[in-house]
């Protein structure tokens, strides 16, 4: 199969054959073309519309090679597919959101996996640390993000103050790490008191993570609230946190 060829595979999104102008408009989206770019590249490939059907047959959309600013027809078909299986994902991940919330322990389990690390690097189970808490806070940081670095300790005395009181709710925080090697992970994660996904669970970290498409995390730090049910309190922690400091929790 040729790369164009390819291409023609990965945009027949109803797969019946055809792109059509739906079809080039959807996919030129989901690589986050520009209006103009989208309008432009529709007009481009419609001029190969052989028959004036308003659709692109196989041999109409392959008639000749395809690029788009330099980008060629295997890049595109690669990119926009990758992106088709993300927002499929998404479409899992929001739907099994709305199902688990309430669930407790079984929510966090699908979103940051069975088991977590402590300080000591041993796993414990996510149920454990859920039910043994009032409030769960996903926290999703890395290393190499230096609002990352200057939140955290803050954090990080604000939990240890709220340990200290052993008096009102609990608070259990699980750090998903955006960093981007084991080495910056283990260094970065040795500055913090609480548990955290480990880095060999390549399905739980990261903006792409479970937790992170669920939270439609694009930026970092970010500090997600729930109750232990997993109902979504706040996604705005890291703000209240700043804010209230370790009176943060009775704010919620």
């Amino acid at each position: 199969m040729s790369s164009v060829e390819k291409l023609f595979s990965v945009m027949d999104l109803n797969k019946d054959g055809f792109v059509e102008p739906d079809d080039i408009k959807k996919c030129f989206g989901l690589l986050g073309a520009p209006p103009h770019i989208i309008t432009t590249e529709l007009q481009t490939l419609m001029t190969r519309d052989a028959d004036g059907d308003g659709k692109l047959s196989k041999a109409e959309f392959t008639v000749a090679d395809y690029k788009v600013a330099g980008r060629d027809a295997s890049w595109l078909a690669n990119a926009i597919e990758k992106n088709l299986k993300e927002e499929e994902k998404k479409k899992g991940i929001a739907k099994n959101k709305k199902a688990l919330e309430g669930k407790g322990a079984e929510f966090f389990e699908y979103f940051l996996g069975e088991n977590v690390i402590g300080k000591d690097k041993k796993e414990v189970s996510t149920k454990s640390i859920v039910e043994s808490a009032d409030y769960v806070a996903i926290y999703m940081s890395a290393h190499w993000c230096p609002p990352c670095r200057g939140f955290t300790p803050k954090l990080a005395k604000v939990f240890e103050a709220l340990e200290k009181k052993n008096s009102g709710k609990k608070l259990s925080v699980i750090f998903v790490t955006c960093d981007r090697d084991k080495e910056s992970f283990d260094e970065y994660y040795g500055t913090m008191p609480w548990h955290a996904v480990p880095f060999s669970k390549k399905d739980y970290i990261g903006f792409g993570s479970m937790a992170g498409l669920m939270l439609e995390c694009n930026g970092i730090p970010m500090l997600a609230v729930f109750d232990k049910s997993g109902k979504l309190i706040t996604k705005s922690g890291v703000q209240m946190v700043y804010e209230n400091g370790e009176g943060f929790l009775a704010k919620l």
